[in-house]
């Protein structure tokens, strides 16, 4: 069984009842998204292709298998 823990929870709670104006929202994720690190044209392109080339692989592996169970099951019920 999990113990309680032994530190102390303090809820926070802003004066104006958690929300934010849009203003400041706005400024805020600005704010965080010029945080972000954002790749180059270029590693997004290899990166797209990546996905692509992955995605129709995966589709043809399932395919198969689909295909293989499919020609099991026909030939073991008829």
């Amino acid at each position: 069984m999990a113990r309680a823990s032994s530190r102390s929870q303090r809820v926070v709670t802003p004066a104006s009842g958690g929300r934010v104006g849009p203003v400041s929202f706005l400024r805020e994720t600005y704010s965080e998204l010029q945080k972000s690190v954002w790749p180059s044209r270029e590693e997004t392109s290899r990166l797209t292709m990546v996905v692509i080339v992955l995605a129709i692989a995966a589709g043809f592996f399932l395919g198969g298998l689909d295909r293989v169970f499919a020609e099991v099951f026909a030939r073991l019920i008829f």
